[in-house]
């Protein structure tokens, strides 16, 4: 056709390759120099591989456990010992005190304990036997009896040299140990979170579940006891008048309550690093301007108001009362202590603890 024109091959393609993409320029190391870096990276870098290196040899704050699916991180209290560090999420820490040397009560109430727990090796006992007695023989006594239980026995011998008697705080709390023991435990053996458990005690609840309680600032959280108030005691204006002329560090100031009811400490959750550092001398205090004609009642009238509303309830069920509560008393035959020191044996009442002790282990337990 007139006026149409073959274009050349060389101009065709010329043409097409108008709009496409130039190709970027090659650098020849051999002929040509190095990009320059930009002034003091290399310093930058060489200060910020000594940071991160510096970094390993901080302490370490937070720690995994491999257990716990979560994978939570735990921070680090430094004022525990390695020790003190829970070995499992779920686990329990199970403390008892006995006044009088008697295996079969302590064999039931761990029996009876890792009966109703979901996993039997979450929870560890340890027991303070009285002192003068062999660490090693009542613990071997045990553990044939229970060989799958965590138990550490320890002489109370042990707490009384760490424990100088010669000072007021020391000779008051030795002086009232049985009393006292939960107390004694939390500030010179045990420094973790605990449970105290009496030991003439049938658990028939389940432990695990101390575990998820959130005790806040409280320093233990017990049950209370309202067979008998506060104003069965002792009257409110002898308490309103102590009160006026105590040191405020040692006494609730606020007005106590006549129907008030007394902390049960058969159990107790107690988180010893919440405890108050004049708590011995606020127990002291009040022991003697109450002045009860039993030393036991006094010394623990004087701990209720001590912890007066200062403390996390326990629910109901872990208060000793009757069958259908989640912890009752050993019914079973057991040893007892006079004042002079002198041991008889009791018989028991009733037959609970033969379920979580055979006729063999009781006879190997007595001996």
């Amino acid at each position: 056709m007139e006026g149409l024109q073959r274009r050349p091959a060389a101009a065709a393609a010329n043409a097409r390759g108008e709009g496409a993409q130039q190709p970027q320029r090659v650098i020849h190391c051999d002929v040509e120099p190095a990009p320059r870096a930009w002034p003091g990276m290399q310093m930058l870098a060489v200060a910020a591989i000594l940071v991160l290196g510096g970094l390993q040899f901080l302490p370490a704050t937070h720690f995994r456990l491999h257990q716990d699916r979560g994978r939570n991180w735990i921070p680090i209290d430094p004022s525990l010992h390695a020790a003190d560090v829970p070995h499992h999420v779920g686990s329990v820490d199970i403390f008892s005190w006995i006044s009088c040397m008697d295996l079969r009560t302590l064999a039931v109430l761990t029996n009876s304990t890792l009966s109703c727990s979901s996993d039997r090796h979450d929870v560890s006992f340890t027991f303070l036997i009285p002192e003068g007695s062999n660490d090693q023989l009542p613990l071997y006594k045990i553990k044939s009896v229970l060989p799958d239980s965590n138990i550490t026995v320890t002489s109370q011998q042990k707490i009384k040299d760490k424990l100088n008697v010669a000072t007021p705080e020391g000779n008051f709390l030795w002086s009232f140990r049985n009393e006292l023991s939960p107390i004694i435990i939390a500030t010179q053996f045990s420094r973790k979170r605990h449970v105290y458990i009496s030991a003439d005690s049938i658990v028939k609840g389940k432990v695990q579940d101390f575990v998820p309680m959130d005790l806040g600032s409280y320093a233990i959280s017990a049950a209370e006891d309202c067979s008998k108030r506060l104003g069965d005691y002792i009257s409110m204006d002898v308490l309103s008048a102590v009160q006026r002329t105590a040191p405020k560090s040692l006494v609730y100031t606020k007005p106590f309550h006549n129907d008030t009811c007394l902390l049960d400490f058969d159990v107790l959750i107690v988180e010893p690093r919440n405890l108050k550092r004049n708590l011995i001398d606020s127990i002291a205090f009040w022991a003697k301007a109450v002045n009860l004609a039993s030393h036991r009642d006094s010394i623990r009238l004087g701990m209720t108001l001590a912890f007066y509303d200062d403390y996390l309830k326990l629910p109901t069920n872990w208060k000793r009362a009757n069958a259908n509560t989640d912890i009752v008393y050993y019914d079973g035959p057991k040893n007892v202590c006079s004042e002079d020191g002198r041991q008889h044996e009791e018989k028991g009442s009733g037959e609970s603890w033969q379920q979580y002790l055979s006729q063999k282990s009781d006879a190997m337990l007595s001996t």
